[in-house]
């Protein structure tokens, strides 16, 4: 998708007070998507990375807002210099540091460092809008186009195996929903960046994101809370709705 002209981006990285405040001194994009603009930003202040939003199904800004201000405390996510959901931008301090690679994860200390991570913000008990994930799913089912019928069914058997087997009800956790390496950063001191999907659910299901990514058995480090009669029907669905991802919505 391509982005506005660079006068456009100009005037509007000038017009954020913050950064004006600070110095805007170069910038340059590094991603456009379907869901965001997103700039790496030099200011006398710093680098930064400045993200504009846009309007994409799934995502709540003001959710996302109320995320990045549970887990501060915790030190595991990124800086956050100024979020503006109303306004329509985030700004973060930039991690000048790698990306993780599959590597890693036989890694037994940086295994144990994204673990810890993990148990962080698992602990914490979220709530989000008074209907379960699976009542979600369906209805975000129901907005995307040109899905394969047998991705759809594939979708909607494992919710209903998943509701008979108790696992919905057990989904109160907040969880990131979007764990792959590309959001996993640095080397002695892990940041789990990316927290814009980041709601109400299940560790089990960050596990197995992480595990259909990385193309890994990784049920080795399941929570103990987890019942293995979930463990299939789960993965079948993460699996099916992965497939979703390139689908554009209405």
């Amino acid at each position: 998708m391509s982005m506005p002209n660079k006068e456009h981006w100009q005037h509007q990285l000038e017009s954020i007070h913050t950064i004006k405040a600070a110095g805007l001194k170069h910038w340059e994009p590094i991603h456009s998507g379907s869901s965001n603009y997103i700039f790496k930003v030099t200011t006398s202040a710093g680098l930064w990375i400045v993200r504009f939003n846009r309007a994409a199904m799934g995502i709540s800004r003001q959710e996302e807002h109320r995320i990045l201000e549970k887990i501060k405390p915790l030190d595991i996510g990124p800086n956050v210099i100024e979020n503006d959901p109303d306004a329509g931008h985030l700004i973060t301090e930039y991690i000048d540091q790698p990306t993780w690679q599959r590597s890693d994860l036989k890694n037994h200390d940086k295994l144990n460092q994204l673990k810890q991570a993990m148990n962080k913000y698992h602990a914490i008990d979220y709530e989000y809008l008074p209907s379960r994930l699976d009542h979600r799913l369906r209805l975000y089912l129901k907005n995307i186009k040109k899905i394969p019928e047998r991705t759809t069914i594939d979708i909607l058997e494992n919710i209903q195996k998943l509701d008979f087997l108790g696992f919905w009800r057990a989904n109160n956790s907040l969880y990131h929903s979007d764990l792959n390496l590309g959001n996993l950063l640095g080397d002695d001191s892990l940041r789990i960046i990316d927290w814009e999907f980041a709601g109400q659910g299940h560790p089990l299901l960050d596990w197995l994101i992480l595990e259909h990514e990385v193309k890994m058995n990784l049920s080795d480090h399941f929570p103990d809370d987890v019942l293995p009669v979930w463990i299939a029907p789960a993965r079948r669905l993460i699996r099916a709705i992965m497939k979703l991802w390139p689908h554009e919505s209405p």
